[in-house]
């Protein structure tokens, strides 16, 4: 039996990078998954056969978590294929590519909150009745939002600094539902959105002037999950998780 044999988690944005390594790693220990994805509905897929291959239970859900009216229905949904909600980690979010403050638009401004914590907020708004008491809530941040991030990422760094904030609410609010909120800040992962953000040079300066000598893998960020929802994390809400390889120590 794994140390989360019969628990319920939503993984929202869980087809790709941190979210997939997190999805497989919670059912792994025993969690019945379901993930959600916008656009990857083929990788979606994939993490579902793999977690079904391996003995475990998972579904995919399409969801664009910044539409009201999705995530209104994406939580009827789950409460008629999970019935409950036990951990919940919100993972969506992007930076949209990188601009200056002068190179600002109000649309640009929008769009980054609303993908980083429009989601965050509508999410945990549809499913928190779904939630028992024990329950555990993991928002996702960035190490940006402690360091103002790279050139041009002001405006996704004052997005996660938005999350720190709320997940320190939430976790005042929910407490007296015995329900814990944290908060994760990766450093450089190695996924998809440095790839698209990030130049190959900046990665290697980084990975060389790291303590660790190396820049982190999305399963370095999934073990932090498994951590948090896990008996190991009881003791901790509304705390901020950093996970850099020593570049920002707090």
């Amino acid at each position: 039996m794994g140390t989360l044999s019969g628990k319920k988690a939503v993984v929202v944005a869980g087809s790709r990078g941190i979210g997939a390594a997190s999805s497989l790693a919670l059912a792994e220990a025993g969690a019945e998954i379901l993930l959600t994805y916008l656009t990857s509905r083929e990788p979606a897929e994939e993490v579902v056969a793999k977690i079904k291959a391996a003995g475990g239970k998972a579904a995919c859900e399409k969801l664009d978590a910044t539409d009201e009216a999705q995530t209104r229905a994406f939580g009827a949904h789950v409460k008629q294929a999970l019935g409950r909600v036990d951990i919940l980690f919100n993972n969506a979010g992007d930076m949209l590519g990188r601009k200056k403050t002068e190179e600002l638009d109000a649309a640009h401004v929008r769009k980054v909150f609303d993908l980083n914590v429009l989601t965050t907020i509508l999410v945990v708004k549809e499913l928190l009745p779904l939630m028992p008491r024990g329950s555990v809530i993991i928002n996702m941040s960035s190490q940006a939002a402690h360091d103002g991030g790279g050139p041009g990422a002001g405006i996704y760094a004052a997005s996660k600094g938005a999350i720190h904030t709320l997940s320190k609410a939430w976790a005042n609010e929910f407490a007296p539902r015995d329900i814990r909120v944290l908060t994760l800040a990766p450093g450089v992962i190695d996924t998809d959105f440095h790839k698209r953000h990030s130049k190959p040079e900046l990665m290697d300066m980084i990975a060389k002037t790291s303590p660790v000598n190396k820049y982190g893998v999305p399963e370095d960020v999934a073990r932090a999950v498994m951590y948090l929802a896990g008996e190991g994390g009881g003791f901790m809400t509304g705390a901020t998780i950093d996970i850099n390889g020593g570049r920002y120590m707090a």
